[in-house]
């Protein structure tokens, strides 16, 4: 596998016909390989998966290009959004009981500094 380091559209006159262009990049080993696409929105929908991939691979003996994402799974944001929900309500509430004790302690201390 080598990695694909960057993509290009390209226009070839000769063939009057859109490619894509892979700057490729492996073990002591750089190319350049051409592929026929049908047209420029099929090259720019491979450039944008390429620019919103988190790695990506072109394996010479297959023909295939690779594009991995990471993903982050739904339940495991709900539960960080519903963790820091709560802290901030905790957080919140602790200040708002905290202030009302001192207030609460402040007048009990004068009723019994008058008695």
């Amino acid at each position: 596998m080598l990695a694909i380091q960057g993509l290009k559209c390209v226009y070839d006159t000769g063939s009057r016909g859109w490619a894509i262009e892979l700057a490729l990049k492996g073990e002591g080993e750089e190319a350049v390989r051409r592929f026929d696409v049908d047209g420029p929105e099929d090259a720019e929908m491979l450039i944008e998966a390429f620019d919103e991939s988190t790695s990506s691979s072109f394996d010479p003996a297959t023909g295939e290009i690779v594009f991995a994402y990471e993903y982050a799974t739904l339940d495991d944001e709900d539960e960080e959004d519903e963790e820091e929900e709560g802290e901030e309500d905790e957080d919140g509430e602790e200040e708002d009981d905290a202030e009302v004790s001192e207030d609460e302690v402040d007048e009990d201390e004068k009723e019994k500094v008058k008695a």
